[in-house]
């Protein structure tokens, strides 16, 4: 029996408890480009990251992402972020990046009355790497 509440509580460590469904296995790049607001998700100047490290940092704002409570009116955002799977298929972020140590706001372009969190150590790395693009 202690067995399986060790194999239990192992398993909620490693898949984690994420407040999102969002998709995070199989990517393939990631694609950044500064907004052009709600209306249209912006193709020019575009910055393509497909390297395993970079690709990691924005599973890892995906994967952290916590919903938060309410309907939201959110300011024009600041980033368009395409994500592709090694399927072909395609998820789409707005983001409004937060300051170093601060939390970073998301947004999936198909549910604009929902905002996500992503945790402050998260937000320094996409600094970092969004620095260097």
């Amino acid at each position: 029996m202690g067995t399986l509440v060790a194999l239990t509580v192992l398993t909620i460590a490693l898949t984690g408890c994420g407040s999102n469904d969002f998709r995070t296995d199989g990517i393939e790049k990631v694609r950044v480009s500064e907004s052009d607001g709600f209306s249209s998700f912006q193709d020019r100047d575009v910055i393509t990251y497909d390297e395993l490290e970079d690709v990691k940092v924005f599973a890892d704002m995906i994967r952290n992402a916590e919903q938060q409570p309410g309907v939201v009116n959110m300011a024009t955002p600041e980033y368009d972020v395409e994500v592709q799977y090694q399927d072909e298929t395609v998820d789409r972020y707005y983001v409004w990046l937060g300051d170093l140590g601060m939390p970073t706001s998301i947004m999936d372009v198909n549910d604009t009355h929902t905002v996500y969190l992503v945790p402050a150590d998260v937000t320094d790395e996409l600094i970092r790497l969004l620095e260097q693009g």
